[in-house]
């Protein structure tokens, strides 16, 4: 049976994230023993207990309570999920949501070329990954996210910021790419293999 992977991408007025959604399914074409489904409908968080991986690939200003409570209690059950980018863009009131993620954005740089620094080149969502430049929105975080796997950061203003991180909350893994803004970020080598990586590493751990 093929591993199911739930790609759920909406365009906002920034961001065209529906495209990101199907290229992720290009990318995944010669992984063996997947099967993706791309939706633009928020309320399919209802059913991920039907998959084994959930994309977020969303902002999550619009997540309502209800959609929220169902996103936290499958990923502490045991579901795996991975936000990219705006995913941390959402309501201070969802706290659930916040703390599942391990933070919440606040700003971002100008859009420019930044390096990107590879902090654990021995994990499986690195490999093949070198210390990289891309063309991006730069997101800075309300906090440090507790308890998280770094993967990658970038400094700003002379302090270090996460950039892909991963983290445990419940019995599910959670991993966070903050990259990803437009096409110039989706069509970056280095960030398509960390985003096929870390979706090859949450259905094996």
């Amino acid at each position: 049976m093929p591993q199911k992977i739930l790609i759920l991408s909406q365009n906002d007025r920034h961001h065209r994230l529906e495209t990101l959604g199907d290229m992720i399914t290009e990318w995944l074409t010669d992984v063996k023993g997947v099967q993706t489904e791309v939706s633009h409908d928020q309320a399919m968080l209802h059913q991920m207990s039907d998959f084994d991986l959930c994309l977020v690939c969303f902002t999550a200003s619009q997540l309502t309570d209800r959609e929220e409570r169902a996103l936290d209690s499958s990923v502490r059950d045991g579901k795996p999920v991975f936000a990219i980018h705006s995913a941390t863009v959402v309501n201070e009131k969802n706290e659930m949501y916040i703390d599942m993620i391990g933070g919440r954005f606040v700003k971002h740089s100008p859009y420019h070329e930044f390096q990107v620094q590879i902090e654990d080149k021995e994990h499986p969502i690195t490999q093949g990954v070198v210390d990289f430049k891309i063309t991006d929105e730069l997101y800075i975080l309300d906090r440090a996210p507790q308890n998280a796997h770094l993967l990658a950061s970038v400094v700003w203003e002379d302090k270090s910021q996460p950039m892909v991180y991963t983290r445990k909350h419940g019995k599910g893994n959670v991993l966070y790419n903050a990259l990803g803004h437009d096409e110039a970020a989706f069509n970056n080598p280095m960030f398509q293999k960390l985003v096929v990586g870390g979706i090859k590493w949450l259905l094996q751990a």
